[in-house]
């Protein structure tokens, strides 16, 4: 009876056991469960209500907790089937019919509706639904009861267990606290030709959508059409069969639609389905062969099919994944409650987001063609933006949200160390929560409550009852929240989530973590002293992502090979801090066509073949570990691979965009197409591939490459090398600006020569310092003297990363002006974090990947390529020096969880794990 709560939850199974007090009245109806909260069910011997309008009995009064067992006066898991299903909407209630419903009128409708403008269906279908909103049940515009009854069971459940806090897998990967996806159901031709547009609008505001395409009637779906989608990252799925209204008219007809659906999808290459009009029969859905569904609305008033599934969380029917429909769709605030305003919407956004739950949008190219609600949209899609950054909400596609729920729903928390891990599929993304009870208010935290419920207290509880429900074993399932009943606290002892300006954009940041948990988390060391190898096409003294690789695993006792590039004047081969390195190839930094690029590393690839060929024979590798650029030097690793050996690939930068960018090539053109084959069966050949940022995560995934065979490593700060020495601060008397890093035309330094150049007579006390090297240097110093700044910005050889903190440290601003273009616009500079570990402000172009994972109180933006703006900035930034102060006070509290010495456990127990095969 209390399935779907540990579904819900994923908690250790046998950390609670809820029991009936008593056997179910024959007939269902509605009943309250605590102030405001309406259910509609069996009871046992309650009286229940026939309508939800009507006097209704609270049932909290007849639930107790004894001992460590919680007796309910209904079934948990039938009440939650019968809100998910909507069977309390085939009969039950006043108002829950529609006469859209009625297959005769359906019929009229669809035959007249190509005759019929927006404005007259929308004028007979408010007639027709507009006394719909004072239905009390399910509640408009947003209802959580399903969510709500579980919330309440785990309240009972924690004082079952002696107020002992609970721990859950964390409801969404890397720690985010809601999601969100955007989707288009393309109705006619008008809406087809609108798309390219429309996903230029989302591509506008950083977002992928997946559009829904009819396969039949409506207008021709070509091959060339979808894959115009595919080529841009957006999903795609099935639309119903023909948008006729009569999909689940008729049994037998059903079945043969449902085959033809499935066929479409395997055509198609998806995985997801959404019906016409959002009508459904989900005692049918076993006809289906899709993954995932999403066409239950959460509410469903202003619906041609009454109900509502009444959860704003992913759920299962069967083996297909619902993914529930939780805000208003675009026509219906349009046209039905006639507002051209995003009101409704917000209100809607904080109430899923409060209650941690999943943002499912529903926006028709169709009815966003003009001007008026294309610019409502626009609005939209901006406050979208903005809540995604403040509120760390994982923008996802439905793909993505079907492929983390089923990896969640089967994984386990496990005893460990006296705590818990998490173990499954996916398990690297996800993360213990812990819930209790502060204030008759259900909390969740991330770090470890020390009074938190341990193995040894569950099996201490079980001794002392005289009934066991289930399995001894530790078992999990899945879980949720909500606002008006529930606060999250990221630090239980401060009792709120935000209490100050700094801590509120802290706390407000994309990927923020306050403080990793040390129950759970931590790496398993190996049996034996690992020997990797690490091939890399860089300066390995210059190269700050392997150099924490390889001096970390140096440190615990590894023995590491590095092969990499050689500098003028270096050693071929060197031990640094008992790294092993090993140079194979000089390069100087500047390649002017493709083909030189091309033949040098084609040239370091055969090198370093023949190289770690050589090294394995004399002693095996457990490890290999190749970074990319280029994807394919991971064939590099080929004779250890032959062998067993597992074959990490890290992607540093992504190459299609890269090679786009470096020589200025369109993602249409034949280079790019061959460098993705390339880029794919790179990750094909790896046993595991490392990405350096969330949205390329996102973007291989959409190219075809697993989920649970990736994860995201960021470029973290080491701050045992970036850390600003006791009472330092710039003593020359100047304000410098400082840039260190490659010089490249997508870094943008020729913005900010021109930006310092507009300001440089009103800040004549102002520098700009630019470390580093690059194909651009040649035209930056011919800029500099153009425009007759030579006194004031100086350009400098690039230096070893341990250098580069001691130069940081003297940096009054940070300046990091890479360009927005499809490279520059997606790659994470990890100068930004290295700047706010120096305690050094810091100036960032409003790319898509630091609007991400930063704000602009973290960070001060700038718009990409404007010169003028950025002037701005640098003489606001010059002239303001409270700003400055603000600024490093919020992002010292930003980066101190940013630490490679505290995220080093990710890389680790990965390594460990992959080599585990090996040290069998």
């Amino acid at each position: 009876m209390s399935q779907h709560f540990f579904e819900f939850f994923r908690c250790p199974q046998d950390a609670v056991r809820f029991d009936m007090a008593g056997g179910l009245s024959s007939a269902p109806g509605y009943f309250r469960l605590g102030e405001e909260l309406r259910r509609n069910g069996k009871t046992t011997a309650i009286p229940v209500a026939k309508y939800a309008a009507d006097d209704i009995v609270d049932t909290l009064p007849e639930g107790c907790v004894k001992g460590d067992e919680i007796r309910l006066p209904f079934d948990p898991d039938q009440m939650a089937d019968y809100l998910r299903y909507e069977r309390y909407a085939e009969g039950g209630g006043k108002g829950t019919s529609r006469l859209g419903a009625h297959p005769f009128i359906r019929d009229i409708y669809y035959l007249c509706r190509p005759l019929l403008r927006v404005p007259i269906r929308s004028f007979l279908q408010r007639i027709h639904l507009r006394s719909q909103l004072k239905n009390p049940f399910p509640k408009w515009p947003v209802d959580r009861t399903v969510d709500r009854l579980f919330e309440k069971m785990m309240i009972a459940a924690i004082r079952a267990n002696g107020s002992r806090p609970i721990p859950f897998i964390w409801f969404w990967p890397e720690r985010k606290q809601a999601a969100f996806i955007l989707t288009h159901d393309v109705e006619d031709e008008n809406g087809k030709a609108f798309c390219p547009s429309l996903m230029d609008i989302d591509d506008e505001y950083g977002f992928k959508a997946s559009f829904q395409i009819v396969p039949e009637g409506r207008y021709p779906v070509e091959p060339d059409f979808l894959q115009k989608f595919r080529d841009r990252n957006f999903e795609i799925c099935v639309h119903d069969l023909n948008h006729d209204g009569n999909l689940y008219r008729e049994r037998s007809e059903f079945r043969r639609r449902a085959q033809l659906i499935n066929n479409y999808c395997k055509e198609f290459g998806t995985q997801g389905f959404r019906s016409g009009v959002l009508y459904r029969n989900l005692l049918w859905y076993g006809d289906y062969q899709f993954s995932y569904d999403m066409s239950v609305p959460n509410v469903a008033h202003l619906d041609p099919q009454g109900g509502g599934c009444c959860t704003v969380m992913p759920y299962f029917i069967d083996d297909i994944l619902e993914i529930p429909i939780t805000a208003t769709q675009d026509y219906t605030v349009f046209h039905i409650l006639r507002q051209y305003a995003i009101d409704l919407w917000k209100q809607q956004i904080k109430t899923i987001v409060d209650g941690h739950g999943l943002l499912s949008f529903i926006i028709h190219p169709d009815y966003v063609i003009e001007t008026k609600p294309q610019s409502v949209y626009r609005e939209l899609l901006a406050y979208l933006r903005h809540q995604c950054n403040e509120r760390n909400i994982w923008v996802a596609l439905p793909r993505q949200i079907d492929c983390w729920w089923r990896q969640r729903s089967a994984m386990k928390l496990v005893p460990k160390s006296e705590g818990w891990a998490i173990i499954g599929e996916g398990s690297e993304r996800a993360q213990i929560a812990y819930a209790s009870v502060q204030n008759c208010t259900l909390v969740y935290s991330f770090a470890p409550p020390a009074n938190v419920l341990r193995p040894n207290q569950i099996q201490a509880i079980h001794k002392k009852s005289s009934r066991i429900d289930g399995s001894p074993e530790m078992a999990a399932f899945s879980g949720h929240n909500d606002a008006s009943h529930m606060k999250f606290l990221e630090k239980p002892e401060r009792g709120t989530l935000v209490f100050d300006p700094i801590e509120s954009a802290v706390n407000s940041t994309a990927t923020l973590e306050e403080k990793v948990p040390e129950v759970g988390r931590g790496y398993m060391p190996a049996r034996r002293p690992l020997r990797i190898a690490m091939i890399a096409y860089s300066f390995y003294e210059m190269d700050n992502r392997i150099l924490r690789y390889a001096s970390t695993l140096a440190k615990r006792g590894d023995h590491i090979d590095v092969f990499a590039l050689r500098r003028e004047g270096q050693p071929a081969e060197e031990v640094m801090e008992g790294v092993h390195v090993n140079r194979l190839q000089a390069r100087t930094l500047n390649e002017k066509n493709q083909l030189s690029f091309l033949w040098r590393i084609c040239q370091f690839l055969l090198r370093a073949l023949m190289q770690v060929a050589k090294h394995e024979s004399r002693a095996h590798y457990d490890l290999l570990h190749v970074h990319s650029v280029p994807d394919f030097l991971v064939f590099s690793a080929l004779f250890p691979k032959l062998r067993g050996t597992p074959v990490i690939l890290d992607i540093h930068d992504i190459l299609p965009e890269l090679y786009a960018s470096k020589f200025a090539s369109g993602d249409k053109s034949g280079m790019f197409r061959f460098l993705v084959g390339v880029e794919q069966a790179s990750t094909r050949f790896a046993d595991h591939v490392i990405i350096a940022n969330h949205i390329w995560r996102d973007r291989l995934i959409s190219r075809g490459l697993s989920p649970d065979k990736c994860t995201v490593v960021m470029n973290y700060p080491d701050r045992s090398i970036f850390t600003r020495r006791a009472h330092s601060q710039p003593t020359h008397g100047k304000f410098l600006m400082l840039y260190p890093g490659s010089l490249n035309w997508h870094q943008g330094l020729d913005v900010a020569i021109r930006a310092f150049a507009k300001i440089s007579k009103k800040a004549p006390h102002a520098e700009f310092h630019i470390y580093g090297e690059g194909p651009a240097t040649r035209q930056l110093v011919e800029l500099i003297k153009e425009l007759g700044v030579e006194s004031q910005i100086s350009m400098r050889a690039g230096c070893p990363l341990q250098e580069i903190p001691r130069i940081m440290e003297s940096a009054d601003l940070g300046i990091v002006p890479k360009r927005k273009d499809n490279f520059g616009n997606e790659a994470f500079s990890t100068k930004i974090l290295e700047f706010m570990a120096m305690s050094v402000p810091v100036i960032v172009s409003d790319t898509m990947i630091d609007h991400y994972y930063f704000n602009d109180s973290i960070v001060k933006f700038f718009r990409s390529g404007d010169d003028n703006d950025l002037a701005r900035c640098m003489l606001e930034m010059i002239e303001n020096s409270e700003a400055r102060k603000l600024q490093i006070e919020i992002a010292n509290r930003f980066v101190e969880t940013f630490d490679w010495s505290v995220r080093q456990h990710e890389y680790l127990e990965l390594v460990d794990r992959l080599s585990r095969k090996t040290l069998a």
